[in-house]
């Protein structure tokens, strides 16, 4: 149901605005938006040209059609549609669990591609509602500098933290554990302040009447969180879990109101609904003497042996039994405010994040006590070394992998959706940002160049795109070669010990090693922010933030809106 807001007030001198001509109205509120936006000292010096995040274009470029530099231009002028109304919502991609494969590319499809600038908000909650303000071109300069400034001083926090814990990586555990304490008394409440930036922000996009009135359209929302209703916690259905899965997912991200924690409960149960409702969705890295943990910050993941110690087992237990408390309360709130007056619905929600403030707290503590636990197992056998190799030809081998990568890349840009693809080797799966899992041809992953594509699943003529593909292969088959023979002479000059492997596995041996150490090091922030005791649960949020950043994940395409 659209929440209803109040009519706006009277206009000046007793007239009313039902009483203007529309083309008067109009140039009315223009002339006041412009008073109210004008900077009270007219001799400050005019703001910095601040260019997007990940975007080479300044303020006059993909987002300034127009090219209004004066700040009070909010751009309503550029805006094709109306944001009250989008046709595709943007979810971000779901972090995986730690250190498991990372996708290179996301599934082919015909779907509205997000706008690489999300790519710097890929953690931020309103990471939705700016999509739906860059693919409307309603995004003004001045909410553009709050993002750039938002942005510059969540990466000036994320830096001083990778620093500080580099700096102490060599100490004893208890030591290390001590300096981190004491620096997140220093640095915790400049991360809460960002929180309240970033909370500040959700709101300020749900915003686009020319007086700042609230006229986002959360009609789908509401109708999705319907299903809370009707299921009463009684799901049975993959459908119904599912679209449970979807409501609570949309509340994360759209419902005013919540806590980061809460918000991070949201999501957390949004996934474990999706993989129960796809019991494959994790098919592929499944291991039966393994399970799989949300832990801290929400939503990590951990992969942890079923023969655990028994005092450590039961941490857990008592862990994940007080975090389904509060999710059951979080739900039960969600559920009282639908179609509830906007005003009610806030006072709800405030009132609870205060209430579950301190059992958050408690549980940040018990999860502390389990890290203290998991440092103290057995270190698990870490990624094999690749062979010593000489640093030429391991450039080489990197510069081939690179672009092996850009070889998919433009074969993957000339295909249609996956529904069509028919390959004749086995299928692997990829996660989608709700959880759902597609079939994607297995080349586009780094293990393979294989391509398999019929003629009917090309957006391009058969020629060309035999033709491209014929080049690309040829070209990187060159690079390979060469390799290989390289390969083989440094064996046969060094001397080294013989064994019964081919170049072909030697050279497969070292790309094996290689990545892994690759995908270790593109974990290192979310090992630091899910696993280092002494870290505040703030400095754990922001770290694991830019682990997400991190991992590069491909980002998700819209959805349809119901």
């Amino acid at each position: 149901m659209m929440t209803a807001y109040p009519a706006p007030p009277s206009l000046s001198h007793g007239v009313q605005a039902s009483r203007l001509s529309a083309w008067q109205t109009f140039i009315f509120a223009f002339l006041v938006h412009v008073c109210l936006a004008t900077p009270a000292n007219a001799a400050s010096p005019p703001a910095p040209a601040v260019f997007w995040p990940g975007s080479t274009q300044g303020p006059s470029g993909q987002f300034d059609p127009f090219q209004i530099y004066n700040p009070s231009a909010t751009h309503y002028e550029n805006a094709p549609k109306s944001l009250s109304d989008p046709d595709y919502i943007f979810f971000p991609p779901v972090p995986p669990p730690f250190e498991a494969e990372l996708p290179l590319l996301a599934p082919v499809g015909s779907a509205v591609q997000a706008p690489p600038e999300l790519a710097a908000f890929a953690s931020d909650w309103f990471y939705p509602l700016l999509a739906t303000r860059l693919t409307s071109h309603d995004l003004s300069r001045s909410m553009r500098m709050e993002l750039q400034t938002y942005r510059t001083a969540k990466l000036e926090l994320q830096n001083e933290l990778r620093a500080r814990i580099a700096a102490l990586k060599e100490g004893a555990p208890g030591q290390i554990e001590q300096e981190l304490a004491a620096f997140a008394v220093l640095q915790s409440p400049r991360i809460l302040e960002l929180e309240n930036v970033a909370e500040k922000i959700l709101i300020d996009l749900h915003r686009t009447g020319l007086f700042g009135w609230p006229a986002s359209n959360d009609d789908w929302l509401e109708t999705a969180l319907q299903t809370l209703q009707t299921t009463h916690g009684t799901l049975a259905t993959p459908a119904e879990l599912a679209q449970e899965s979807e409501a609570l997912r949309g509340a994360a991200f759209y419902r005013e109101g919540l806590s980061d924690p809460q918000r991070r409960l949201l999501r957390e149960t949004a996934i474990e609904l999706h993989t129960q409702a796809n019991p494959n969705s994790l098919s592929a890295e499944n291991n039966p003497k393994e399970w799989l943990l949300i832990f801290s910050p929400e939503p990590a993941r951990l992969r942890l042996e079923n023969s655990l110690p028994a005092p450590l087992a039961k941490k857990i237990s008592e862990y994940v039994a007080a975090k389904q408390n509060l999710k059951t309360e979080l739900r039960a709130a969600l559920v009282n405010s639908v179609n509830g007056p906007r005003g009610a619905r806030l006072a709800t929600l405030k009132a609870l994040a205060t209430a579950q403030a301190p059992r958050l707290a408690a549980l940040e503590l018990s999860a502390e006590d389990i890290r203290r636990a998991l440092a103290g197992l057995p270190n698990p056998p870490g990624a094999p070394a690749p062979p010593s190799l000489p640093p030429e030809l391991t450039a080489r081998i990197s510069t081939y992998r690179a672009h092996k990568l850009e070889l998919l890349k433009t074969l993957y840009a000339m295909l249609t959706s996956p529904e069509k693809t028919s390959v004749p080797t086995k299928l692997e799966s990829a996660s989608q940002p709700d959880g759902r899992v597609v079939e994607t041809a297995p080349w586009i992953r780094d293990n393979t160049i294989q391509t398999g594509v019929q003629p009917v699943n090309l957006r391009v003529p058969p020629a060309e795109f035999n033709d491209r593909q014929t080049r690309l292969l040829a070209e990187v088959n060159r690079e390979l070669a060469g390799i290989r023979e390289a390969l083989a002479e440094h064996f046969r000059t060094t001397n080294q010990p013989a064994d019964r492997k081919s170049i072909n596995d030697l050279l497969k041996d070292f790309e094996s090693a290689r990545q892994k150490q690759e995908v270790r090091e593109k974990y290192r922030d979310y090992q630091s922010a899910v696993l280092l005791p002494g870290l505040s649960p703030e400095q754990r949020r922001l770290l694991f933030d830019a682990a997400v950043e991190q991992l590069a994940l491909p980002l998700p395409t819209g959805e349809k809106v119901p």
